[in-house]
């Protein structure tokens, strides 16, 4: 909470991640349950940037990135301008306003204020889902609900809200909260977050934050890492690839898009990894080595 509550950063933060932390693991861990290397070098590395990969737990999110809103923007220095005498600080030019609506609370010209504010209704029930409780509560900064709801009236919104039918036609899942479609679902999460502007924090207390279980045998631990691994190659063939997607905001550092992408291609290296580890074995069980003598070499003669 720390984080999130910085008065320089905290505002700008989307979520802060812990390292996985596991009981039950045997002293040598045998099957690599720890992570050592992604958790305590590659994940501090990333904080450095513009923060770690979400991992799919052992994290603490804010409300207002999980809803699909951009972070809050600092305040901008005046244009320099120069005259005859010395640069001083001019007046802005105001920008000609765009015709029609451009997201949430645009200016609709030559209509009323009454229609103005229904397409502002239809846009956020799109988004959100037909909830005006629910609706009033993404926008409100400290969370909570309307101070005019009724206890009864909340119960009727939250049953409404949890059934199975709310998201139909909305952005959850796509835009909003968790995204669908993904083994890896977590990745692609922080990923959309980081691409609109958001930053993580890594935190590594000494004390772990969270724990939880780990494969005892090699079965489980095998078909784990095979679930990360179709996670990954179907995150790089999708159309939230790293090496294609966010540019158009061009709010996600070239460093943390590397990273992204090196999440997504891992897969791919277990193929001359695999003979790496093949073509010796050919090799000394053929008696032939894969290079060619040196007196067999014609460009040499």
């Amino acid at each position: 909470m720390c984080f999130l509550m910085d008065p320089q950063i905290g505002k700008k933060v989307c979520y802060v991640q812990f390292p996985q932390r596991f009981d039950g693991i045997d002293r040598h861990d045998r099957y690599a349950n720890r992570n050592t290397v992604f958790f305590d070098i590659n994940m501090k590395g990333l904080d450095g940037i513009q923060g770690p990969v979400y991992v799919g737990t052992g994290c603490v999110f804010r409300r207002q990135a999980l809803y699909g809103y951009e972070p809050p923007k600092g305040p901008k220095r005046p244009k320099m301008v120069s005259c005859d005498c010395c640069p001083c600080f001019g007046r802005r030019k105001k920008k000609q306003a765009k015709k029609g609506a451009i997201g949430e609370g645009a200016n609709l010209e030559g209509m009323d204020d009454d229609k103005q504010l229904l397409m502002s209704q239809m846009n956020f029930e799109k988004k959100f889902g037909q909830s005006a409780i629910f609706v009033t509560s993404t926008l409100m900064e400290e969370g909570g609900v309307p101070p005019s709801s009724s206890p009864a009236a909340l119960l009727k919104e939250a049953i409404h809200v949890i059934s199975c039918g709310y998201e139909d036609k909305t952005e959850w899942g796509t835009e909003l909260g968790w995204i669908y479609g993904s083994i890896t679902e977590d990745i692609l999460t922080g990923f959309k977050m980081h691409c609109r502007g958001w930053r993580s924090i890594y935190c590594m207390p000494k004390r772990p934050a969270f724990k939880g279980s780990a494969p005892i045998n090699l079965s489980d631990r095998l078909n784990q890492v095979l679930r990360w691994a179709l996670g990954s190659v179907e995150i790089f063939f999708s159309r939230h690839s790293p090496v294609w997607y966010g540019y158009k905001e061009g709010k996600l550092k070239w460093l943390e898009r590397f990273a992204y992408v090196n999440t997504t291609i891992y897969p791919f290296t277990s193929l001359p990894l695999l003979a790496y580890c093949t073509l010796p074995a050919v090799c000394l069980l053929t008696d032939k080595f894969i290079m060619p003598e040196v007196h067999k070499l014609y460009f040499l003669q």
